[in-house]
């Protein structure tokens, strides 16, 4: 059980490590105007899908402690299960900042995309952003967090991330242009 109990360990600490990054590229990000919550709403950070490693709890601990905001406006963290879908596409359809999509999601970018066009949306693995489109996964290998970023991100007005984020090499992998895949 050592081994389980250090790979659970391990599983935790990356989960701690992607919230953290998280966390810090919203700070990076700028929203125009019109993609900001209006009527006194509270800009929302969603995640959809399940947890089983801490994400969810790190991301929660770290919001509530570093007050994120969102077009100067400190945000709340939103988690929806699968069960909740027909919820999370209402609130997709009001306008939505940020989804992070769990790798159980029952909704896949090109759904995000189309009903919030404007969100900043989050995943795992090389693929999400190399062949789904998403604009930032996260890759864990050899004990290192990576960050895999579409350009896109960069070049759009809004949201748009910081062009300091791409100094970070040792940690960041820009994807020039998703590769389309036949449906």
């Amino acid at each position: 059980t050592s081994l389980s109990a250090s790979s659970q360990e391990l599983e935790r600490r990356e989960a701690r490590v992607q919230a953290t990054y998280l966390t810090h590229l919203i700070t990076f990000t700028r929203w125009s105007q019109d993609h900001l919550p209006q009527d006194g709403m509270v800009p929302e950070i969603l995640v959809i899908g399940s947890d089983s490693n801490g994400f969810i709890a790190s991301l929660k601990y770290l919001i509530s402690q570093s007050n994120i905001e969102i077009g100067g406006v400190a945000s709340q963290l939103v988690h929806r299960k699968n069960s909740q879908l027909k919820n999370v596409q209402a609130k997709l359809k009001k306008g939505m900042q940020v989804v992070f999509l769990m790798p159980d999601s029952g909704l896949d970018v090109a759904t995000v995309r189309k009903l919030s066009p404007s969100a900043v949306i989050f995943g795992f693995g090389r693929e999400f952003v190399t062949k789904t489109g998403g604009d930032v996964s996260f890759v864990s290998s050899r004990n290192r967090v990576k960050l895999v970023l579409s350009v896109e991100y960069f070049r759009r007005t809004s949201p748009k991330l910081s062009a300091k984020i791409a100094n970070l090499k040792s940690v960041v992998e820009i994807i020039r242009k998703p590769r389309k895949t036949s449906e």
